[in-house]
């Protein structure tokens, strides 16, 4: 059973965010025939265990990050630059895992593929940080299915989805940033960044 990156990171949404301080999260979109599938299970779901209480956009989560409003005209460019020298790559699922938080997740089979995506950000990991909070990149890549389950319907359906199968793959070849503010309840698209193989990466400088 894995722990919930996903619930102890959105932990800190629950302190009050310092005015002008953002919520960020860079994700690999899921598309086609795998988002259709995820889509549909979900349905599935809602019809045998009933409504889901909260979902959330079906992304790979990358990296969650929490950084000042005025840092991002000059962040965004930053990772746009580290995106484009990634090529990219293929991304599959199979099965489902489970998490204490009464969480339902999607097992990534090549995690480790993905988790280079991850690791490609490491050069800029300072611009990343605030003097709130460090960012989280995530190493060990999955996405979540169902979160925040009500108990009565986490114990239903932990054994169906055991034995649930659900396999698919799709191509990641563009990233995604998205934010939320103190106000908002959900995280907002804001920009995508193409993955283009470039090979040359500017490392950054502190006055660049």
């Amino acid at each position: 059973m894995k722990n919930s990156t996903h619930q102890h990171l959105s932990s800190k949404n629950r302190e009050p965010l310092p005015r002008g301080l953002i919520e960020y999260l860079l994700a690999a979109p899921i598309h086609g025939r795998l988002l259709e599938c995820i889509q549909a299970e979900r349905v599935a779901f809602s019809q045998q265990f009933g409504q889901l209480t909260t979902t959330s956009e079906i992304l790979v989560w990358l990296i969650h990050f929490w950084q000042w409003k005025t840092e991002e005209k000059k962040l965004i460019p930053q990772i746009r630059q580290v995106v484009a020298s990634l090529h990219p790559v293929l991304l599959e699922v199979n099965g489902f895992g489970f998490m204490p938080t009464h969480s339902i997740y999607i097992k990534i089979v090549n995690q480790s593929n993905i988790a280079e995506i991850v690791k490609a950000f490491r050069p800029i990991q300072a611009q990343l940080k605030s003097s709130w909070a460090k960012p989280h990149l995530i190493t060990e890549p999955y996405f979540l299915f169902a979160s925040r389950l009500k108990p009565w319907q986490y114990e239903q359906s932990f054994p169906v989805y055991q034995q649930q199968s659900l396999t698919g793959r799709c191509m990641v070849n563009q990233l995604s940033l998205w934010s939320k503010t103190s106000t908002q309840n959900s995280f907002t698209p804001i920009a995508s960044f193409p993955m283009l193989g470039n090979n040359v990466v500017k490392q950054p400088t502190l006055f660049g």
